[in-house]
Parts: structure tokens; sequence; C-alpha cells
């Protein structure tokens, strides 16, 4: 991942807060306290009683201050899509809705579609995004020119239709070219691949998108276990499971991100954590789809380094990933039957350090070093009262709090959102582009 500092505002500037909730695993937590950040890095945080001198700009932040949350799996572009194919099973879904119109798609929509999606992700303080889609010299255009940090895993399979550019092959070759010419542009975009799945590839593909990740030493995400029945035939002819597969063609010897694997046998899950393969947990997504719900529990006490992903909106249908930081954790503790199992301290940490490790990103946590990533929420609202200890702002956080309770964003110390209003995306605009290429996609397929 790019340092993150190119571009950056520089001078030093404090953000004097209510309280700072660092997301470090022991959840440290100063009331009050201060963030100071100079070249796009946190310099200092600690208690306001012992902050250094400072004679740069003080920003008031009377709530509470965090870490940015990091998407770790999305298609935003698919703004373009929301709410298409409503209730279909995801084979179903992807071949009859959603593949038919993504055959249409230009440049221009994907550029509009994922600066929409940048749009909502900062408003609901997600700081960074990992992307698998196509057209991706538009998505970088879009995440930069929105100021937001992101992972882009330009998505490889064979898109239905004919036509240049459509095979897996064409489309390997031109993320390894987008790797060349944009992995850290602006300090904000790093370049990875995305082969969608092991169902839709064949294993020549596999291999070859596994081979090419470890020659550029970057982020490869799939699509893993999904559904119950989405690798009933590759175990037929392989006699493995599609992790065993992956493993045995070397795509595990790459740096790994799984997105969703919800159908996992326990001997898949200690490969996982054998290889390092990093998760996508996208709750919301596999509900609403009825693909399941991942043994969230079980990955990570075997050491599985997991984050949040919301999915496309085409299938969540917002990119609102304080709903998956506060599903995660429910579905986890119903699925134990144990009120114990993911604690308040763990389930933020899924939405953010746990996803800046997936990612590979200096991000995550507010410390000395890390990336200037920072959110601001209100914290005067009756959802945050009472407040008798610092427990209570980090089970109000995870429990109670909402993406509207987002005042300020910062991404790599460069301010996005002031007082709840994205400042570095045209949204009304961006809405109405949408709105007119969406129409245009349903017409093209006969709606």
């Amino acid at each position: 991942m790019p340092a993150g500092d190119e571009g950056c505002p520089t001078g030093r500037t404090r953000l004097a807060a209510g309280a700072v909730v660092t997301g470090d695993a022991a959840g440290s937590i100063w009331r009050p306290g201060v963030v100071d950040i100079d070249g796009g890095r946190i310099v200092h945080v600690g208690p306001s009683s012992s902050a250094p001198e400072h004679h740069g700009r003080t920003v008031a932040c009377p709530g509470l201050v965090m870490p940015g949350l990091v998407n770790t799996h999305g298609h935003s572009p698919m703004t373009l899509l929301r709410g298409v194919g409503e209730g279909l099973p995801l084979d179903r879904w992807l071949r009859h809705a959603i593949w038919p119109r993504e055959a249409h798609l230009t440049p221009e929509d994907v550029f509009w579609g994922m600066t929409l999606g940048c749009g909502e992700m900062l408003r609901c303080g997600v700081t960074t995004s990992c992307e698998t889609y196509f057209h991706d010299t538009a998505v970088v255009d879009a995440v930069v020119e929105a100021g937001m940090r992101c992972l882009v895993t330009p998505g490889i399979l064979d898109i239905p239709g004919t036509g240049p550019g459509r095979g897996w092959r064409a489309m390997l070759d031109a993320a390894g070219e987008l790797h060349a010419e944009a992995d850290g542009r602006a300090g904000l975009v790093s370049v990875g691949l995305g082969p969608h799945a092991a169902y839709t590839l064949p294993v020549e593909a596999l291999t070859a998108a596994g081979r090419l990740a470890r020659e550029l030493d970057t982020i490869l995400t799939i699509h893993l276990a999904e559904t119950a029945s989405e690798d009933h035939q590759l175990q037929a002819e392989h006699s493995m499971t599609v992790p065993a597969l992956l493993d045995e063609i070397g795509v595990l010897d790459a740096r790994v991100l799984a997105a969703h694997a919800v159908w996992l046998t326990d001997a898949d899950i200690a490969l996982l954590a054998e290889r390092r393969v990093a998760v996508a947990h996208c709750p919301q997504s596999n509900a609403k789809l009825g693909s399941g719900i991942a043994r969230l529990v079980d990955l990570l006490q075997a050491g599985v380094t997991v984050g949040l992903g919301t999915d496309g909106p085409a299938s969540n249908n917002d990119l609102d990933l304080w709903e998956e930081l506060r599903l995660a954790p429910l579905l986890a503790r119903a699925r134990a039957a144990d009120a114990s199992v993911i604690d308040a301290v763990s389930a933020f940490g899924l939405a953010t350090r746990g996803g800046a490790a997936a990612l590979g990103i200096d991000a995550g946590v507010l410390a000395p070093g890390r990336l200037a990533d920072v959110v601001h929420v209100r914290t005067d609202d009756p959802r945050f009262v009472p407040v008798l200890a610092d427990a209570d702002l980090m089970a109000h956080l995870v429990w109670s709090s909402a993406s509207h309770l987002v005042a300020d964003v910062w991404v790599g110390g460069r301010q996005v959102v002031a007082a709840g209003v994205c400042t570095s995306v045209d949204t009304v605009e961006a809405a109405r582009q949408v709105q007119a290429r969406a129409a245009r996609l349903a017409a093209a397929v006969g709606r």
C-alpha cells in the first residue's frame, strides 16, 4: 500500500477531542485527549493534560475522535444497480439481474457510480475501501478526486457477451498494466488483483492470477465459499474444497483476502490461518442474499485476520459500515448462543484495525506513525447517554451509534467531511448522473 503522504496537507494540526478512542487492542481511550497530525500522519496521541506544546492549528472535536472505518470488500460503482434483482439468490441474481446490465457499462458510468459510492462512504466515516469492479481507471480517477483511500482490485472473469477485453486473460493483463500505471497514485491508491471466484474461473486462470500477485507482491482478493452450493462441482472434480484447491495451485502463496468465507470446514479455517489469508466478513450482504452466516468466532479463534465489508450496494443495499459493525457481533453471538464471544473492543476492531491489517495499510489505530485517517463522531445524542466509564463509550460506539452522528472526516490529514457534509464530492451531481445512467442500463436489458 502507498505510504499515504503524497499531496497531504503540510503544517501541524491538533484535534482536541472530548475523547480519543484509539482503536488499539486494549481499547485505550483518552478523556479528554488530543491527536496531532503532520504531513498526513499522526505524530502524537494522548491525554490533553500531558499534550506537548502546540503552535499549529487546533480543531475542536467536542465529541469523540476514532480511526476511520475500513471497508474490506466492496463493489461501490454498483450504486448504479442498487435494488436490482431483489429477492433472488446469488447465482440467479448475478446471471439474470447483474451481469446483463454490467455488459452495457461504460467507463463514465463506473466513474459516476464510484463517485457516488465515495460520497456515501466518506459521509459514513469510511476512509478506505477495497474495490473490485471493471473499468478500473475510472474507479481510480473517482477515488482520487474524492480524496478517499482505496485498494483497487480489478475484476477478472469471463464476462457474458462478446467483444474485446471480456476474457479473463485480457482482464488479467489489464490489471497488471493498471498496477504499473496507478499503484501509489496520489498516495491514496494501491492496485491488486480481483479474480472473481473459483466457480467462475478455470484453474488455469486462478493459477495465473496467483502467479501475477506474487510477482507484483500485491493483494489478491477472491470471493470464497460465499454459498453452500457454489463449490459442489469443483469438489466433485478435484476431491477437495476450494481453499485446499487454491493452496494446491499456489494461489495462497500470495497475499490473499478472501471475501465472504461463509461455508468453511474446520480444515479450511485452519488452512486460512496457516497461510495467513485474511477474510472480508460481509454479514449484511450474506444475510440479504440468504447465503448464510460466517463462522466469525471460529475464524478469530484460529488467528485469522478479519475485517468487515459491505459488499456492493446492489446486495446490501448501502455502504454504511456502521451497520456491519453492529450486525457482525450480533450474528456471532446468536450463532454461538453466547453473549460473551465478541466484546465491544473486538467488534470495533473488525471495522478499524482488522480491516487495515487485512488491506495492509498503516491505519485503523490512532497512534504515532499511522496514517491520519480520523473520524469525529458527535456524542451529544441520547444514544451516548449515560457515560460513567471509558468502557461505556466503546459500548455505545458498537451497539448504539450510527453513521448520522459522523461530523467530520480526515483522510491523510485532509478534511473531506465537515459538519456532516462531504466536501470532496458533489453528491447532488453524482446522484443525478447515477439516476440517469441507471435508467439507461435498465432500458438496455428490457427491464
